[in-house]
């Protein structure tokens, strides 16, 4: 069957009628995002067809009239593997079709939710297999009048068969030539068939589209006539044959070149004829889509005498136009200017251009040797594609000309492995280099027809992150927000294709010393790409994506350029699929009903038992949401598996269930977090969010003040225990009030030293403290605090725990050596103000933190130790130095977390003298700056217990801490080296409160207790 999550519980969307009344219910709401929404409710993907085009030659494994009933196509086919795109998964009629297709042709079908509008354009290909439906040849209005005149006979060419076996073969080889050149195709292919017809296809912006059949016995006299056009030997038909004619357009026109090749197949001959455009006007650099700092920089490099410039890509990818470009702009009277092509492609005036002929021994490395004896200033090669041209052409760079020349390679940083791979050795190919090029050619949008659309937010996301790393040294303007994206869509100007015309989209690599010592250093290919990240590259990728959001292409036609298989498809589903669109909806009925029943343990038991599993989940979270649980776990035993919450850091026993049950909720919640249901392993971490329902009044209130609905996000950890897989699932927002620096109720004295230290430009802050005592969630509201626009935060986490939108947050990942300190060292180059490091653990890290700190960075992160000053003997036993302690380091603060008193409960009573002496032990000894004072008598509260505090007589906690500002007087007792005690005695004396003076105060405050202090941070005194 069909990859479909499958319910006890009939869903909402089970009704087909339903859903598409919800998915058009709120015009405010896009399609995109109500579609991605639905797919999040039944925890399936989602995916936008405007992105990710369907695959054309295998839309018909359904047919149309099915596709259509069921609201169904085909995205892509890999061997046995089959996705598909519903509007309903859950349809029973579409469950049923699918399973038939699994069943009789032996594949697996993955599914994934898309929107109505997707299906309506993917549908369109039923239509294009026969691309002449959509290509109006008989528009065609050509100026001269001999090809203006091929204008109606065009018309005979896709109507009427018959009449073109008629024609003569000058004027039937004219129709289809005056077609290619008016409608801009750069190739014309016949292609023979087994069923005795010739295809005819243009290559129109780089896609091939068919036109139409021509039977074997016009073709023939096509094909001898094009042979002996093209100096070919007509009689000869089992090898290959090139060749070369002319086509005159008119009398003021010049010429157009066509370059033929001929290949013998199994059923005939088959041409390609490329379309040599003598038009220069494309010859211009301002016309490729170059921009920005990318444009400025290769422009610097074409003026430098010596060097060689490498532009690569694949076939067809507009390289060599680019470097003809090039030429164009160098090509003057002061400058000797000769190439070596094969073939030529354009004729230039004012420079000497020879071509290849292997038959007589002038090959690439034979002409270039020659080349160079005629003292050119500038050399083209057409192509890089052996050891000897590449000897020649670096040599030819380092001894005062510039080269230039195109070699294959995927990226710019490709070329430099591919030229050692060659042969040319590291410190000979490292200063003979100016610039390497990569580009590919992507269609433009037809500016009459294109229309914009709202994608779904998990798109904006990723969009967002992949131009999030692109350096200010780029001098590229990105956009703050996305609105809406850009989709072809065809028109009559346009042939129903939906593009006109093609642009490039590049990456430009120049090269600095410090690129040039990588190279020498043999630099795998991403240590010398995170390098020119940080001098401002801008990749293909990200090239095409700014492209797209101008409205320029489209994403589709980035997937189909720049797409390797499923490269961009596997990114998406990565990202977004894994990571931000795997989503439980948690409905208004689950709250309303667990709300009812919190404190009756057996009631709530009761109601767990008779529901399905997913409505289990449903029941779990809303209660842990509503006790304001910071994790839930789930236990199996030998009979039964039980539920806890940790609420306030305590854990309490919530219900206990039959085991036969857990096998079914442990799987649904893997499948939730993204693990296979099949696998066990020691520990598995994921995580998805909990999405609540919201009525349409509620949708239409957040969209009038701009705001996104609230999610929790839910940190998953399963871990191999005795009795199988133990759940524990954190709840992100939840576990430590949010990120509101105002929830976690610091003292104001404290605060205000944190602020202090927060608004310098550089600097360490370090917090100190334990698992669990809130140190990640306060560093998280310092950042919120300082989340601007003007602003770059870059954090490196393990995992990440919060999504803040701004801030540009990554993840470590030890199987593939990505640590904090590699991390670090390559999110530095990103050039960031402000950086969050997750926990400093070993001595490389701290050193790297230090070093960010101490070059204009702010610097925050985690370290556990016990105190404040505890953290400065745990750092130089790291192997910070002490100079860079005292130089790099702001502050130093230790924190705890305890629970606050339940409000509607709490005791009032006065203290007792053996209290009263323990408080007073410690507020003796307060800084003169706090000024503090309690009236008689001395009154403090007691937990009690009730319905609203589900007994505990704690609802929430605070933060105690002690906040170490290393100033002027810090400064010097730290550079005397002192202990742990002595640095407190001396911090305390320069106005620090300690963790259990902090602690008393917020008992003497009425917020906590004396037990609960004593419990976390101790209260005996020393």
């Amino acid at each position: 069957m069909p990859t479909l999550n499958r319910k006890k519980r009939t869903h909402l969307w089970a009704d087909e009628q339903l859903l598409e009344i919800y998915l058009k219910r709120n015009k405010q709401t896009s399609e995109e995002e109500a579609t991605s929404e639905y797919a999040r409710s039944i925890n399936l993907p989602y995916l936008d067809l405007s992105i990710f085009p369907v695959d054309q030659e295998n839309v018909e494994i359904i047919p149309k009239e099915k596709a259509l009933a069921l609201k169904l196509v085909v995205i892509r086919k890999a061997g046995k593997f089959l996705r598909v795109g519903a509007l309903n998964p859950q349809s029973p009629a579409v469950q049923e079709y699918l399973a038939s297709i699994e069943s009789e042709r032996g594949m697996t079908i993955e599914l994934f939710v898309v929107s109505l509008s997707s299906l309506k354009r993917a549908w369109l290909n039923y239509d294009r297999i026969r691309k002449s439906e959509f290509i109006d040849l008989t528009r065609l209005s050509l100026k001269d009048d001999d090809l203006s005149s091929f204008d109606k006979e065009l018309k005979n060419l896709f109507e009427l068969e018959k009449q073109i076996k008629g024609l003569p073969t000058t004027r039937l080889l004219g129709m289809v030539m005056a077609g290619a050149i008016k409608i801009g195709a750069s190739d014309v292919h016949f292609e023979p068939e087994k069923e005795g017809k010739v295809k005819l296809r243009y290559r129109i912006d780089g896609v091939l589209q068919t036109i139409t059949e021509i039977p074997t016995q016009s073709y023939n006299s096509i094909l001898s006539r094009i042979k002996m056009m093209s100096g070919m030997m007509i009689n000869v038909r089992e090898i290959s044959q090139d060749g070369r004619f002319s086509i005159n357009t008119g009398k003021d026109e010049e010429d157009t070149d066509v370059r033929v090749s001929v290949l013998p197949g199994n059923f005939g001959e088959s041409i390609v004829m490329r379309i040599l455009s003598s038009n220069l006007g494309q010859l211009k650099l301002e016309n490729s889509g170059l921009e920005g700092r990318s444009l400025e920089r290769l422009l610097e490099e074409i003026e430098k005498k010596q060097g060689i410039i490498i532009n690569s890509g694949p076939t067809g990818s507009g390289k060599t136009t680019t470097l003809y470009s090039l030429i164009n702009r160098l090509n003057t009277p002061g400058k000797k200017i000769i190439t070596i092509e094969d073939p030529v492609e354009y004729q230039l005036k004012g420079i000497v251009q020879t071509q290849v002929e292997k038959d007589k021994g002038y090959t690439f490395a034979n002409g270039l040797r020659a080349i160079v004896r005629q003292d050119p200033d500038v050399i083209l090669v057409g192509e890089i594609r052996d050891e000897e041209t590449a000897e020649i052409a670096v040599h030819s760079a380092l001894t005062g000309h510039l080269v230039l020349s195109t070699i294959h390679a995927n990226t710019s940083a490709g070329v430099i492995s591919r030229l050692v791979d060659l042969g040319i050795k590291p410190s000979v190919l490292a200063p003979s280099l100016n610039v390497l090029i990569a580009q590919r050619l992507v269609r433009k949008l037809c500016p009459n027809c294109k229309e914009k659309y709202v994608p779904a937010k998990e798109t904006v996301d990723v969009l967002k992150r992949m131009l999030s790393i692109i350096s200010p040294k780029a001098k590229v303007e990105i956009p703050k927000k996305i609105d809406c994206l850009w989709r072809s869509k065809g028109c009559s100007d346009c042939k129903g294709l939906g593009y006109r015309g093609r642009i490039g989209i590049f990456e430009i690599l120049t090269f600095n010393d410090e690129l040039r010592k990588l190279i020498e250093e043999r630099a795998d290919e991403n240590e010398i790409l995170k390098g020119a990240l940080e001098e401002g590259l801008v990749t293909m990728e990200q090239d095409g994506i700014l492209k797209s959001l101008r409205g320029e292409t489209s994403l589709e036609e980035l997937q189909r350029v720049l797409g390797k298989g499923d490269y961009l498809l596997d990114l998406y589903e990565k990202i977004m699929v894994q990571v931000l669109g795997r989503g439980f909806q948690l409905q208004k009925y689950y709250l309303e009903q667990v709300k009812e029943l919190v404190g009756d343990k057996d009631k709530l038991r009761q109601l767990l038992e008779k529901s399905s599993v997913k409505d289990v989940i449903g029941f779990v979270l809303a209660a842990g949401l509503i006790m304001k649980a910071g994790d839930i776990h789930i236990e199996p035993g030998e009979k039964e598996y039980k539920i806890r919450f940790r609420i306030d850091g305590v854990l309490q026993d919530i219900v206990r269930l039959p085991i036969n049950e857990y096998l079914p909720l442990l799987n649904e919640v893997k499948v939730l977090s993204g693990f296979k249901t099949e696998s066990r392993q020691g520990v598995a971490d994921g995580r998805f969010s909990i999405n609540f329902e919201l009525s349409e009044e509620e949708e239409l209130q957040l969209e009038k003040v701009g705001r996104q609905p609230e999610k929790v996000e839910v940190r998953v950890s399963i871990i191999l225990g005795g009795y199988g897989d133990i759940i524990v699932m954190r709840l992100l927002n939840q576990s430590a009030q949010a990120t509101n620096l105002e929830d976690l109720h610091i003292n104001p004295y404290n605060l205000k030293k944190i602020l202090e230290e927060i608004t310098k430009p550089n600097g360490m802050i370090l917090n100190t403290g334990p698992t669990g005592s809130g140190k990640t969630t306060t560093l998280y509201s310092l950042l919120r605090k300082l989340n601007k626009p003007e602003i770059k935060i870059i954090t490196v986490e393990d995992p990440i725990e919060y999504q803040m939108e701004g801030i540009i947050q990554t993840q470590i990942n030890k199987e593939e050596d990505y640590t904090f300190a590699n991390a670090m060292r390559s999110l530095l180059r990103q050039n960031p103000d402000i950086m969050m490091i997750g926990e400093i653990r070993d001595g490389e890290t701290a050193e790297i933190a230090y070093q960010a700190a101490l070059t204009g960075h702010l610097v925050l992160s985690t370290l556990h130790a016990n105190s404040a000053s505890g953290a400065v003997q745990r750092l130089m036993n790291m192997g910070v130095g002490l100079s860079d302690l005292i130089a790099g380091t702001n502050c130093f603060i230790a924190q705890r977390l305890v629970r606050k008193l339940c409000l509607h409960c709490k005791k009032e009573t006065i203290v007792s003298e053996e209290e009263r002496k323990k408080l007073q032990g410690f507020l003796g000894r307060l800084p003169e700056k706090l000024a503090v004072e309690f009236s008689e008598p001395w009154k403090i509260f007691h937990a009690v217990g009730c319905s609203e505090c589900a007994g505990t007589g704690y609802r929430g906690r605070i933060a105690i801490m002690e906040v170490l500002q290393v100033n002027k007087e810090i400064e010097k007792c730290l550079s005397m080296s002192p202990s742990t005690r002595e640095l407190e005695a001396e911090a305390m004396k320069n106005g620090m409160i300690t963790l259990k003076q902090d602690g008393a105060l917020a008992v003497l405050k009425g917020l906590t207790t004396i037990e609960e202090v004593s419990r976390v941070a101790g209260f005996s005194e020393e």
